[in-house]
Parts: structure tokens; C-alpha cells; sequence
């Protein structure tokens, strides 16, 4: 009978968590079992056709400016430098393939639109960032390609007003990931948008260098960093799908960025994180949601600058290891409205030192054991994280070893229990609320 009792309970709460994965996926923000190809921009009207197997290089070299290419199915052989701005448009099955050396294509000449076609391969040297397609020019559009087997993907340097949008970058899952080139580069390139690309087993996003540009509505699969930031204000990255990264965002260096409506998942390895922030200030992170990573959201020494603040409001953390990450005593950090849910830790920070500092107001928290009496949403008595053994696993990490051990909860136990061993509070909700609409 007792027995029976004991496995009822474990299965109703494999069934609660089961419904609490599938919740936190809802509004269609769940990677589809087979994506649908992404769309080959509309054929030019007026273009010149070219015929499979053509010299491409000798032809837009003898070529007036503005002329629109329309390729026919079938192989062309790289390299192509395009030095005056044409319009190259191709069908899926039109390739321009890699010769093995060098940039595949190498733009260098501002309006030049590059649309629809294949790209395979490219040089290997990484001093040399050997690209499937690099750009130095402004107003440069690459939309809809297809890039497979190449060491790089996108470069752009010393750009501005790039467009890259609707491609798809495959790379190499049979490559060790710190050996793969980056789906997509940016240095000294701005206001530029790279948007609706689907990138898989690649490395990077990196924009480096590179301020105010917009990062918006990719989906970036199985890589190293989702995108990485160093050294660019003013950029925002907003409504990606980042799934089974290592990283999916990371800012350093960097200030006024904006992270809206991200979904971040699957970094569960263990330096897996959702967001990472080091010595970056002015961030927005607003409505994303951090799910099944091993640190949702990781904060060192930012606010960097004594004037600056960080906005953490509206935010979804579900199934994390630890929710929140600070490397170091927290200020000047403000988290409003956020969910947590179903983490290991809701908060914690390394070292010596706790998140007190920061203002915390309007959070849920499932582990939440107050009430609200008069019913307005909001608990009658502040959330206050207190807890011996995450205390002691903050300052000495290798106890985390110890984690859910009879040792560990013993250690707990006395903390509760014995007012002489009770910790001081990791942080303090005053207003914490009781439901949390949506998320």
C-alpha cells in the first residue's frame, strides 16, 4: 500500500512537469520536427539570363552597372569578385561553387544584391576568414541563399546598411564547434540587419566592433554563441529562437543593447547560458524566455559603468539549473515581472556576496510560501531567498557536486531550524506576485 502511494505521487509529478515543458513552449515558440524551405526571393523582372556553366567572372566584368543576372539550374564555378553593383538572382539549384580557395564570392561594390541561389564551399584558411560570401560595401542585400560547406558564412567588414536576410547556413556537425567558422561576422559594420536566417551546426554570430545593428527573428541551431556581441552599443537582438547552443547570447563590452522576446533553450551543458553579461551597461532584457538552460541569465560586473543601469522586466525562467548568475555583489540591476519556474536556484551569486542590492519587485516564484490575503495578486509578505548550503556552494563551487545529497539537505535543514546557522537572504522580493499572466 505505501509502496503504491509512493509511485502514484512520482508519476502525477512526471505528469506536472511534463505540462509545465509543454506551457513554457506554447504560442507557437516550439522548433517545428521539419521546417519548411525557407523562400527564394521573386525572379527580377527584365534580367539577363545566364546559362549553367557560364564564366560569371568574365561576364560581370564586362558588364554595365546595375545589369540584373538571372541564372539557369545548374553548376557555376567560383571565385567571383563583383567590383561595380549588380543584381544576381538564381533558383536553389543554380550553384556557385568554391574552387577551394578563397572568399567563394567577394563583394566589393556598394548596392549590390545577391538573391535566391546555392553557395557551396569555400576557402578553409581562418586568418583569412575564407568566406562563403564577403562583403566590404554599403547597402549590400543577400537574401534567400542557401550556403552549405563553407568555413565561413556571412562576413561583412567596414560595411553599412547590410541587408542579410532569409538565408540558410548549414555547417558542419561532424567538426569539433571551436573549429567551425562563424555563420555570420560583422566587424566595423552598421546599421545593418540580419534577420529571418535560419543557421545550423555552425560556430558564431559575431558582431564585433559593429554598433547599432539589428539581429531580429533568426533561428540559430546547435552552434557555439546564438550571437555574440563585443564592443558594439546600441544594437538590439530581438524575437530569435536560440535552441541547444552553448551560449545563446552573449554582450560583453557593450552598452544601450536591447534583448526582446528571445527564446533561449537548451544551453544545459555546464557553462550553458541562456543570456551571458560582462562589463556591458544599459541593457534591456524584456519578455524573453530562458528554458532548460544551465544558467539562464549570467551577470559579470555590469552595470560596468558607475552610471549605468540593466533592465531585466517581463521574462520567463523555466527549468534552469540556476535562473540568475551574478559573478560578483550585484547594483544598479532592476528586475521586474519576471517568472521563475521549476529551477534548481531561482538567484545565486558566486563568490562572497548577495543580489540585495538590486531592486527586485513584481517577480513570481513557484517556491514562493506566502499568501495574499486581500486578494489584489500580490504576496502579504516579501519573497526572501535564504539558504545555507547555496551559500556555501557560492563561495566553494565544488560542493555543487554534493547537490541533493542527505548531506546537503541536512545542512539546509540546520539552516531553518537554528537561527545561529541561518544565512541572510540572497535577495529580497517585497512585492512578490502570485500569478504571473502569460508566462
Amino acid at each position: 500500500m505505501r509502496w503504491g502511494f509512493f509511485y502514484g505521487v512520482c508519476v502525477f509529478c512526471i505528469f506536472l512537469l511534463c505540462v509545465l515543458r509543454a506551457s513554457v513552449f506554447d504560442r507557437n515558440s516550439a522548433p517545428s520536427p521539419s521546417l519548411a524551405p525557407l523562400p527564394v526571393p521573386e525572379k527580377p523582372s527584365g534580367g539577363r539570363t545566364i546559362v549553367a556553366g557560364a564564366e560569371l567572372q568574365l561576364i560581370v566584368d564586362n558588364t554595365d552597372r546595375d545589369t540584373v543576372f538571372c541564372l539557369s539550374p545548374g553548376v557555376y564555378t567560383g571565385p567571383l569578385a563583383i567590383h561595380r553593383p549588380v543584381t544576381i538572382w538564381g533558383p536553389r539549384e543554380a550553384v556557385i561553387r568554391s574552387n577551394g580557395e578563397g572568399h567563394t564570392i567577394d563583394v566589393q561594390a556598394s548596392g549590390t544584391r545577391l538573391l535566391g541561389f546555392t553557395v557551396d564551399g569555400s576557402g578553409d584558411r581562418p586568418d583569412r576568414m575564407d568566406a562563403a560570401v564577403h562583403i566590404q560595401g554599403d547597402d549590400v542585400t543577400v537574401r534567400g541563399l542557401r550556403i552549405v560547406r563553407s568555413y565561413f558564412g556571412l562576413v561583412g567588414e567596414k560595411s553599412r546598411r547590410m541587408t542579410l536576410a532569409g538565408n540558410e547556413i548549414l555547417g558542419d556537425p561532424s567538426v569539433a564547434i571551436g573549429l567551425r567558422g562563424d555563420a555570420v561576422r560583422l566587424w566595423e559594420t552598421r546599421d545593418s540587419l540580419v534577420a529571418d536566417n535560419r543557421i545550423t551546426d555552425s560556430r558564431d554570430v559575431l558582431i564585433w566592433y559593429a554598433p547599432d545593428n539589428r539581429i531580429v527573428n533568426n533561428d540559430v541551431c546547435r552552434g557555439r554563441y546564438g550571437t555574440h556581441f563585443m564592443y558594439c552599443d546600441g544594437g538590439a537582438v530581438e524575437g530569435n529562437r536560440y535552441r541547444d547552443n552553448t551560449v545563446g547570447v552573449f554582450v560583453m563590452y557593450s552598452r544601450n543593447v536591447q534583448v526582446r522576446g528571445n527564446l533561449n533553450a537548451g544551453a544545459g551543458s555546464a557553462g550553458g547560458m541562456g543570456l551571458g553579461v560582462k562589463e556591458s551597461g544599459n541593457l534591456t532584457v524584456e519578455n524573453n524566455r530562458f528554458v532548460q538552460d544551465h544558467v539562464g541569465l549570467y551577470l559579470d560586473n555590469s552595470p560596468f559603468r558607475s552610471d549605468d543601469n540593466n533592465r531585466v522586466q517581463g521574462n520567463l525562467f523555466a527549468l534552469c539549473q540556476t535562473g540568475v548568475v551574478f559573478h560578483s555583489s550585484p547594483v544598479r540591476n532592476r528586475f521586474v515581472e519576471n517568472s521563475f519556474r521549476a529551477n534548481g536556484d531561482q538567484v545565486r551569486v558566486e563568490g562572497r556576496g548577495n543580489a540585495l542590492a538590486s531592486t527586485w519587485s513584481d517577480n513570481a516564484f513557484d517556491d514562493y510560501q506566502g499568501y495574499d490575503l486581500d486578494g489584489d495578486g500580490y504576496g502579504d509578505v516579501p519573497y526572501e531567498s535564504r539558504s545555507l548550503s547555496r551559500r556555501l556552494i557560492g563561495r566553494t563551487p565544488e560542493l555543487a557536486f554534493f547537490s541533493g545529497t542527505p548531506a546537503l539537505g541536512l545542512l539546509e535543514a540546520v539552516g531553518h531550524i537554528f537561527p545561529l546557522f541561518q544565512p541572510e537572504p540572497m535577495f529580497v522580493d517585497p512585492r512578490p506576485r502570485m500569478k504571473r499572466n502569460g508566462l
